[in-house]
């Protein structure tokens, strides 16, 4: 029986040395005033009921795209008074939030119709040198802004713009994410290589989960099964919540922010990275499993799922192309094409060791080797 294994390595290796199905397709999404040099974005965000796409361009402000259709069409930026990082939406609010690195929060009133819609509205100045990554929570209507280096938490009042409470963790931070099954705000910190546990409530740390050389960025959770996905330096982290245990997946590495979307029930994690490395990764949510990456070499460092038209977009900062690359999630055989080439050179070598070891085979089999000739 081992020659059928041998045999199939070798059908394999040359299935990936002369091609597979047609690869996937990578749009690109420009801004008009975008092109030339190279550009920096951080996250994007979609508000999927308005069909617009919000990314935040450190050129200085909110670039707003329309993603009614399955090609997203650039309308417009919304000027800023200092370089934004993260966006959070409250959709139920009809507010986008950005945290801005002057440390200050900006308050975009989104409603339809309404004289100030795509304007800034209110700024709320939490005290931190600088307002980094954020989240917001629709069942308490606060928004939870990670201060970076600082090592704090502002929360702000959704709907008045009021800042509330400053949480003093003591370590750089970088994602917040409140999860509504238990309550509970949890931030990755890269510097203490650890995820807090904070009661929203009181500020105080109810627990620090070491992560063994995460050194974590992005994360995300999913409510409905109490899992987190964990971006590490060196690969992925599912992060069990109530059991505070951990299963960790080597196929991605580098990644960013990390974004879970709960109609399709797949996370999305950017890796920024340079061309031709920069990517992005797609886990399923429950079991949280590895399903693909696609290669975009957009550079981007987030990815937001447009639930409409089951479009991925991830930040585009290449010259010449400064804006968003999209693409559809891959099916099972463009995930199986964008996989084989990476391989080519490994299957290739082990469909000539195979043909070797046929060969081989056959000719030590005692049917087909030659009798001996009789001695007189």
């Amino acid at each position: 029986m081992a020659w059928r294994f041998v045999f199939l390595t070798a059908i394999l290796a040359l299935v990936a040395a002369c091609g597979a199905p047609a690869p996937l397709q990578v749009a690109s999404v420009p801004i008009p005033h975008g092109t030339g040099a190279s550009a920096s974005f951080d996250v994007v965000q979609i508000d999927q009921a308005n069909h617009r796409l919000y990314a935040a361009d450190r050129a200085g402000g909110i670039d707003v795209f329309d993603v009614s259709k399955a090609r997203g069409k650039y309308l417009q930026s919304i000027p800023l008074a200092a370089s934004p990082n993260g966006l959070a939406l409250a959709p139920d609010l009809d507010r986008l939030f950005a945290g801005l690195a002057n440390g200050s929060v900006a308050i975009v009133d989104l409603k339809p119709g309404s004289a100030n819609t795509d304007t800034v509205v209110q700024t709320a100045v939490t005290g931190g040198k600088e307002a980094d990554l954020l989240d917001y929570s629709a069942s308490t209507h606060l928004v939870y802004v990670s201060n970076g280096i600082g090592g704090s938490i502002t929360t702000i009042d959704a709907a008045s713009g009021d800042v509330k409470q400053h949480y003093k963790v003591g370590y750089a931070l970088e994602q917040p994410r409140f999860n509504p099954v238990d309550g509970m705000l949890y931030v990755t910190s890269p510097d203490a290589d650890a995820l807090f546990r904070i009661d929203p409530a009181s500020g105080a740390i109810k627990s620090k989960f070491a992560l063994g050389g995460c050194t974590p960025t992005g994360m995300a959770i999913d409510p409905q099964t109490d899992h987190a996905l964990i971006a590490c330096r060196l690969s992925m982290i599912d992060w069990n919540l109530r059991a505070a245990s951990a299963a960790n997946f080597g196929q991605i590495s580098g990644g960013d922010v990390v974004t879970y979307d709960s109609k399709i029930d797949r996370f999305f994690v950017a890796v920024p990275g340079q061309s031709p490395q920069s990517s992005v990764g797609i886990f399923s949510g429950n079991p949280i499993d590895f399903v693909s990456t696609v290669v975009t070499n957009a550079g981007g460092n987030s990815a937001a799922y447009d639930e409409t038209n089951g479009v991925i977009y991830t930040p585009d900062i290449r010259p010449n192309r400064v804006g968003l690359a999209s693409f559809q999630p891959p099916s099972p055989d463009q995930t199986l094409a964008s996989a084989l080439p990476s391989l080519a050179p490994f299957l290739g070598a082990l469909g000539v060791i195979a043909l070797f070891i046929i060969l081989v085979a056959r000719g030590a089999d005692p049917i087909r080797r030659p009798m001996p000739t009789p001695s007189k």
